[in-house]
């Protein structure tokens, strides 16, 4: 048996800051199902093509329901979308955190700090916009999927506006941004849970291999081999996820799920981490 396509829509909104457009890419399911849960996705022009087929399997025979998934974008090439979306996706940077990305910014360039201006777009413009479109669509059943940046930016989300959405899915989120900052946040997620009426659902993965010292650099990165291997010694990411779904549940979140998936690495880890982050958001 297999599971009957979803057609992709594409239409663009305008960006909370006036440079020009997000695509928008949603992809619904069939029936006339009521309350459906929305799962946004970021970095759309990647990962939404997967995510359909993902959500579609898991959906055969209707064993698990299929949510409407919205993805956000920019329909440009990998180069400029690598560009873009480091903007958007990162918190306010302090120089220093800027200045120690050093040659990797050829490859992400050097624009960050659109993180809040993204959310309030997600919130403000993008969520009501989906409610239009799609009358079967939840208006309190919202998800968050985010991997690497996109991963960070759903950390930063949740502890900044963790009532922003029922779910929030943190694949290997990029936390040594600007020497970790976006832990400082901690303490006043701390005071934000304790008024929430419902806790949210995390998750937190990682890849296994995630944190393995390279022996090689990767072709798009224009930078040397000790370079490289400092970055991945810094940035933690296996053991920084560890630490980051302890932090959530001394806070006192009561539904922090972390996986770390053997033998992944930082770009096989997204089907399985997608696939996960299904389960923990829409299994009763």
């Amino acid at each position: 048996m297999t599971a009957a396509p979803n057609p992709i829509e594409r239409f663009s909104l305008p960006r909370g800051d006036g440079q020009g457009d997000y695509v928008v890419y949603l992809s619904r399911p069939e029936g006339e199902a009521k309350d459906v849960p929305v799962i946004f996705v970021l970095d759309a022009d990647m990962a939404f093509s997967l995510a359909v087929e993902v959500a579609n399997l898991r959906a055969i025979g209707g064993a698990f329901p299929r949510p409407v998934l919205v993805g956000i974008g920019y329909g440009a090439n990998f180069a400029e979308m690598a560009k873009l979306r480091t903007g958007d996706l990162t918190p306010p940077t302090s120089a220093e955190g800027a200045a120690a990305l050093g040659n990797m910014t050829s490859l992400i360039g050097d624009k960050s700090g659109g993180a809040d201006a993204l959310l309030a777009f997600i919130v403000d413009s993008l969520a009501p916009e989906i409610s239009r479109r799609c009358p079967e669509a939840s208006k309190t059943r919202r998800i968050l999927y985010g991997h690497s940046l996109a991963g960070l930016f759903t950390a930063y989300a949740l502890l900044t506006r963790p009532d922003a959405f029922e779910a929030f899915l943190a694949s290997s989120p990029s936390l040594w941004w600007d020497g970790f900052a976006v832990l400082k946040h901690l303490p006043g997620f701390a005071e934000h849970r304790k008024k929430l009426g419902q806790l949210p659902r995390v998750m937190v993965a990682v890849g296994g291999t995630e944190q393995d010292v390279p022996t090689e650099v990767p072709p798009s990165l224009n930078m040397d081999l000790a370079q490289v291997q400092a970055i991945v010694t810094m940035a933690r990411m296996v053991d920084g996820a560890a630490e980051f779904a302890v932090a959530l549940r001394d806070a006192g979140l009561t539904n922090v799920h972390h996986v770390c998936f053997t033998d992944e690495d930082h770009a096989s880890v997204i089907p399985p981490s997608f696939n996960r982050g299904l389960t923990i958001a829409l299994k009763p």
